[in-house]
């Protein structure tokens, strides 16, 4: 799990991950992008599926789907060969606090 969010030389948000993770920094650099609130809804989603209030929760973007459950969080790209990524439910996020972060202009650090 290393990774790197920071702003390019257009100030455009950017997610530097490993091969493992490609996928997740897709999701956040082609469907997220600066949206401070897609970013609250799907945290407010991790949390009410941890609070027991859903089981499981869904959305698609521009170019991947999210799948979020208890345990796990799902990324499917809606268009090419990628496999999907699994990620424990913490990861995404910690992935999704640090993206929200930069997004406000607040230092982030860089996740290992």
């Amino acid at each position: 799990m290393a990774y790197r969010f920071y702003r390019d030389d257009n100030g455009d948000p950017r997610a530097a991950t490993g091969r493992d993770r490609r996928l997740l920094g897709r999701l956040l650099e082609a469907d997220f992008q600066g949206s401070h609130r897609l970013c609250a809804d799907v945290l407010a989603a991790l949390d009410d599926i941890a609070a027991g209030r859903r089981k499981r929760w869904q959305m698609t973007g521009n170019a991947h789907t999210l799948i979020l459950s208890r345990r796990q969080a799902r990324i499917q790209a809606e268009f090419g060969r990628s496999s999907d990524l699994v990620l424990p439910t913490p990861e995404l996020r910690l992935a999704l606090l640090e993206w929200k972060a930069l997004l406000e202009g607040k230092p982030t650090r860089r996740l290992k």
